[in-house]
């Protein structure tokens, strides 16, 4: 019986495997297994070599020293916990990092043509050609200001009813407050004075 039993055991797992191997999923398992054998085995030609580089480098005094020696300044550094979490959060931030040093690449890039002498002295001779009008009428403007206060100063008379009526018929007052109306009612739309 024993051997009907050994002989038995044996159909009952094949029975069992080609059941297995009739399911769709495990068919299309095995099919990429068997693609991916070159990879596979590339990988484990790779980790062989890389476990006989690490035996021989290992079996080597000479090498080992000198790794011992390039790997004792960093001993000598404060591994603290505080210095180990500043390390964790610059690693976090190293996407952003890259991005902004990507962006400062781009930037640079754009900048450096500009660099040169001669082309910050055209820039500055193009900004001061700009601005030297708006800069001759702030000129003009404050030394209007500056001259009406001189009079105004020098004026010891008092104003009247009578002396502001007649200023009132001047062309020069009258524009100067039809302005200061129409900048009230500009502001007021704008809702800048409430």
């Amino acid at each position: 019986m024993d051997a009907e039993t050994t002989h038995q055991e044996p159909e009952k797992s094949s029975a069992l495997w080609l059941n297995e191997l009739s399911n769709p999923e495990i068919q299309e398992a095995l099919a990429t297994l068997i693609r991916k054998l070159p990879q596979i085995t590339d990988a484990m030609e790779k980790a062989e070599q890389g476990i006989e580089m690490v035996s021989a480098f290992a079996s080597d005094a000479e090498s080992i020293n000198y790794l011992a020696g390039r790997v004792s300044p960093l001993s000598k550094m404060a591994l603290s916990q505080e210095n180990l979490e500043a390390l964790t959060v610059i690693i976090e931030k190293l996407p952003s990092i890259a991005k902004s040093v990507a962006l400062l690449e781009r930037v640079s890039s754009l900048v450096e043509p500009l660099a040169n002498r001669d082309m910050l002295i055209a820039v500055t001779e193009t900004v001061e050609l700009v601005t030297s009008p708006v800069k001759e009428r702030v000129q003009d403007g404050a030394s209007i200001v500056k001259e009406a206060k001189e009079r105004a100063e020098r004026n010891q008379s008092t104003v009247s009813i009578f002396g502001l009526m007649k200023m009132l018929k001047d062309p020069a007052v009258q524009k100067g407050i039809k302005f200061v109306q129409a900048l009230l009612d500009v502001l007021s739309e704008k809702k800048v004075i409430k």
